[in-house]
């Protein structure tokens, strides 16, 4: 790949196959490239992110990149030791979106961004919701109160005494 041969400092992995996959530590300064010259005017059509607990690095963040006059695709991704990296807004304005969406859900602040704030969750909710360690039943309960005619919430405690699971199923003998 050309990123690869042009800026070794820059790339530390390629995986080619129906999109090419560049792995780096400098994600921004590829973003710069691929938003440049190689791929003439690349956008960006996608940034997620995904939590790994167990790793020093447990977040990894993902871009892909599609260059439609040369057709080609390019996933772009990093893994952030500390949840904070400088925004790609800039380079590429639809990443206004997404980033807040990963901010949202893991926690990485994107550095430089000019308009983080919530898309999915209520103002005063806790926590990010997309990492492993979240609770599954999250930490409120919110309901609508007949008696009160409002919107009311509480805390979500499940004891072990309530989970009963009956494994035989009505179809066997």
């Amino acid at each position: 790949m050309e990123l690869a041969r042009l800026y070794p400092a820059w790339v530390t992995g390629v995986v080619l196959s129906p999109q090419t996959g560049v792995s780096t530590a400098a994600p921004l300064e590829v973003l710069t490239t691929l938003r440049g010259s190689l791929l003439h005017g690349g956008w960006l059509s996608d940034l997620w992110g995904t939590d790994y607990p167990g790793q020093t690095r447990r977040v990894q963040l993902s871009w892909l990149i599609w260059s439609y006059p040369r057709g080609v695709r390019t996933l772009l991704f990093t893994s952030l030791k500390t949840p904070r990296i400088p925004s790609g807004v800039y380079l590429f304005p639809s990443a206004v979106w997404f980033e807040r969406e990963v901010w949202e859900m893991l926690g990485v602040t994107f550095e430089g961004h000019p308009d983080l704030r919530r898309l999915l969750t209520d103002y005063g909710f806790n926590g990010y919701p997309l990492r492993k360690d979240f609770p599954v039943g999250g930490h409120l309960e919110v309901r609508f109160s007949e008696r009160n005619k409002r919107v009311v919430s509480r805390g979500v405690n499940f004891t072990q005494e309530f989970r009963t699971f009956d494994f035989t199923s009505p179809w066997e003998n």
